[in-house]
């Protein structure tokens, strides 16, 4: 058992693990071969093929796969990647929520002085007549 799975089941998964690497690889050349060279090597020689494709191409990409961009260009141009949305910003960080609650609680201090000078020790904060019916 131990036997066909060294001699044949992994030589096999080598091979179509390079195959289909290197057809789903989105670089045109490698280290100055077009990727068709590159398919018809792993084809002819299915092991050493396979094994020399998947060592150049570890080797040629970058670690990370983040894209640079430079300074002269805008975030919105860069290939393969969807418009960002503007991170949401807290409430107590928002100016345009702090200027409204401000307001808000402006509006609501002038109505509390509105009705206190009006002489009614209303608990309800309304006006005259605005009051529950009994």
């Amino acid at each position: 058992m131990v036997r066909i799975l060294l001699l044949y089941i992994l030589p096999l998964a080598l091979w179509l693990y390079g195959v289909i690497d290197c057809a789903a690889d989105d670089d045109v050349e490698r280290t100055g071969m077009p990727k068709i060279l590159w398919m018809v090597i792993i084809i002819l020689f299915p092991y050493l093929g396979a094994l020399a494709w998947i060592a150049v191409s570890k080797i040629a990409k970058p670690k990370t796969q983040r894209v640079s961009r430079p300074a002269n260009r805008p975030a919105s141009t860069l290939p393969n990647r969807a418009p960002r949305r503007p991170a949401p910003v807290a409430p107590d960080d928002n100016p345009e929520f702090l200027r409204r609650l401000a307001e808000d609680q402006a509006r609501r201090e002038r109505e509390r002085r509105r009705g206190g000078r009006s002489g009614g020790d209303n608990p309800t904060g309304k006006g005259p007549g605005e009051g529950p019916r009994a």
